[in-house]
């Protein structure tokens, strides 16, 4: 299958994609499912879940991604997973800047929690949830939506800017582990960066501010190609900072080891 960026072929390969009812998930999961992986949609949106789910010959599972427990359920009926795809996040102001005081000062202990819990809570449990079949088989993929607020500053949401520092970093520690732990499995994790994307996260007034600034919104299907292509080119820890009309960035979790010596 094609992706903008070359072919890839994941027949015979179980991926999962947490937040598939819209946006970067949903497409995402339409192209795996192109590119040969049987897919299982989750979403809290049971109805939107599962309309996507039919759409690709996959199958849907209800998953809140911040309950651990609902973790291991879905993946115990619906799993072994060889694909992760961990993609469910939320903001805490629909990408607007707060006009009336300080993001943090405006900020309630529910909105807080809220976005914690999503947006690296269920990074952390999903990632521990798929981790042990994976490693029984002896290899498997992970990449985890952060966002280029996850490598730079956000002043207009400073706690999203939290959890997607937090992905990042988790990401990279865990794949440290995985190269410095003799015979770790195959294991591949990589963190998702992309600039302001086409999902339910940006509300029609964002839309607006975006645009004033001169900025483009991506289509998600663009920015589900470079999962792909994370998927298939398998570079450890890295994040791939994806903007529109350019070729996706590659950073690497330890900037002293080269791409040749890594043998990437």
């Amino acid at each position: 299958m094609s992706n903008g960026f070359g072919t890839v072929e994941l027949a015979e390969r179980r991926a999962i994609v947490t937040g598939g009812a819209s946006g970067i998930g949903k497409a995402t999961a339409i192209q795996l499912a192109r590119a040969g992986a049987e897919v299982v949609v989750t979403d809290i949106d049971e109805a939107g879940g599962a309309q996507v789910a039919e759409q690709i010959g996959g199958s849907f599972a209800m998953l809140d991604v911040s309950d651990p427990e609902a973790w291991d359920r879905v993946v115990s009926i619906a799993g072994p997973f060889d694909v992760a795809f961990l993609n469910a996040g939320i903001s805490t102001n629909q990408g607007l800047p707060a006009t009336d005081g300080n993001p943090i000062e405006l900020l309630t202990d529910d909105a807080y929690r809220r976005i914690m819990a999503i947006n690296l809570d269920g990074v952390v449990y999903g990632t521990r949830a798929v981790l042990p079949a994976m490693r029984e088989r002896g290899s498997g993929d992970i990449v985890a939506t952060a966002s280029m607020a996850g490598l730079g500053p956000i002043g207009m949401d400073p706690v999203y800017g939290l959890t997607k520092h937090g992905v990042v970093g988790f990401v990279r520690s865990l794949a440290a582990w995985f190269e410095q732990t003799p015979d770790a499995p195959d294991i591949c994790i990589s963190a998702l960066c992309p600039g302001f994307t086409d999902t339910n996260i940006i509300g029609d007034g964002a839309r607006e501010f975006i645009g004033a600034l001169g900025l483009e919104i991506m289509p998600a299907e663009h920015v589900a190609g470079v999962v792909l292509r994370m998927i298939d080119e398998r570079v450890q820890g890295s994040q791939w900072a994806v903007w529109p009309g350019i070729e996706p960035r590659v950073y690497e979790w330890n900037p002293a080891i080269t791409p040749e010596e890594r043998g990437v």
